[in-house]
């Protein structure tokens, strides 16, 4: 049976802005996270770069043509680097706004491949070579970054997506060398050659399998966020109560069972009601998020914050002994006065409570109602103070 290549790739080609629209419309745009965005502007991407390559199979006149032809390799060349970059995300290789090597390199032979493929145009065993070649590497490093170790993800999307586009790189490959080095067995872009036939058919079953590998690795996103939203305070980022509660009677049954120092530091804003009163429950909020992002730039890895309550916060500070946690509180207190004075235009101060763990703190109830009880011994004290609770 012979297959018609240009007939392969229009109907390619309108799979492709199926699930290019479809993508998109199933997630939700505004919903979506950054990986997930990456992922939609790659498939929309692809759609393009297909869209104008079959156009200029239709150009009569050289420069139409080179002008749809070089879009079409700039598009499919950038959708690759997007679908990169949105597994690099979801896998945690990347962050947010950050900047790799891998993203910079991508970028390189994104912007040299399309200029070197309109200038070159004329030379056909150039363009198919160097163009086939780009995209080929570029598929590889989709491979490497979908095959990087990456514990937090499932392997079932990311093994699709490596297999799927390893034998597109394949293909890839095979045909920039005909096209470069064998010119005569593939003298055209629609040559019934059966590379090419082979690359449309294998096109459309690579579509179906990164499509559906793609909303796995999104709904797997929508999950952990779930998960986080789950144990996290909304306002300050930080681990809720209950979360709070859960890790610190664990990191507590270590202490014991090993032995080792342990602190636990409550900690309440000053006069919070009249911060909210004075400037707004807005400005507060800002109070509340200042204090949260302060505890995560001077606490430890290994130690615990979580928003306990209204303008309450709780640490567990492990592996720690008096004196060091005291330090903290001094550094934790100069760093908030200049930093909220900066922020909010006044100084905010806060009382806190310190309990090192005793031989009769059997629970981490016990830990608590002790330093529950030094807070308040440093609130009857004038607050802006901590005390060091009793053993």
């Amino acid at each position: 049976m012979e297959l018609d290549v240009r007939t392969l790739m229009v109907a390619f080609s309108v799979n492709l802005f199926a699930g290019a629209i479809a993508l998109p419309t199933i997630m939700g745009w505004r919903r979506i996270g950054v990986a997930a965005r990456h992922a939609v502007l790659a498939s929309g991407l692809q759609a393009l770069g297909w869209f104008c390559l079959v156009m200029s199979t239709l150009a009569r006149n050289e420069w139409p043509d080179r002008l749809l032809s070089t879009l079409a390799m700039g598009a499919m060349s950038a959708s690759l680097v997007m679908l990169w970059r949105a597994i690099r995300l979801w896998t945690g290789h990347d962050q947010p706004g950050g900047r790799s090597l891998g993203l910079i390199v991508l970028w390189m032979l994104t912007g040299l491949m399309t200029l070197g493929y309109g200038l070159g145009f004329s030379d056909y065993a150039w363009w198919v070579g160097l163009a086939n070649g780009v995209l080929g590497l570029q598929m590889l490093m989709v491979v490497g970054a979908a095959l990087s170790p990456s514990p937090g993800t499932h392997r079932g999307w990311r093994a699709v997506i490596a297999a799927s586009m390893l034998l597109m790189a394949t293909l890839t490959f095979w045909r920039g060398l005909l096209g470069a080095f064998f010119t005569e067995s593939y003298p055209f872009l629609t040559a019934p050659h059966p590379i090419n036939q082979l690359s449309a058919l294998a096109s459309s079953v690579v579509l179906l399998l990164n499509s559906m590998a793609l909303l796995m690795a999104y709904r797997e996103e929508a999950e952990r966020q779930l998960r986080e939203q789950a144990i996290t305070d909304g306002l300050t980022g930080l681990l809720n109560r209950r979360a709070w509660t859960e890790r610190a009677e664990a990191l507590l049954a270590d202490a014991r069972r090993y032995q080792q120092p342990l602190g636990l530091m409550m900690i309440d804003i000053d006069h919070f009601k009249r911060v909210n009163d004075d400037h707004g429950h807005a400005r507060g909020d800002q109070a509340l998020q200042l204090v949260a992002r302060m505890l995560r730039e001077q606490l430890r890895s290994g130690d615990l914050a979580g928003r306990y309550g209204g303008e309450e916060f709780c640490v567990l500070l492990t592996h720690t002994r008096e004196g060091p946690a005291l330090s903290l509180d001094q550094r934790l207190r100069q760093c908030l006065r200049l930093e909220s004075e900066q922020a909010l235009g006044f100084v905010l101060e806060y009382s806190a409570g310190l309990a090192a763990l005793g031989e009769n703190d059997r629970t981490l109830d016990d830990l608590l109602r002790r330093a529950d009880d030094a807070l308040y011994e440093a609130k009857r004290a004038g607050r802006a103070q901590v005390v060091l609770a009793a053993r």
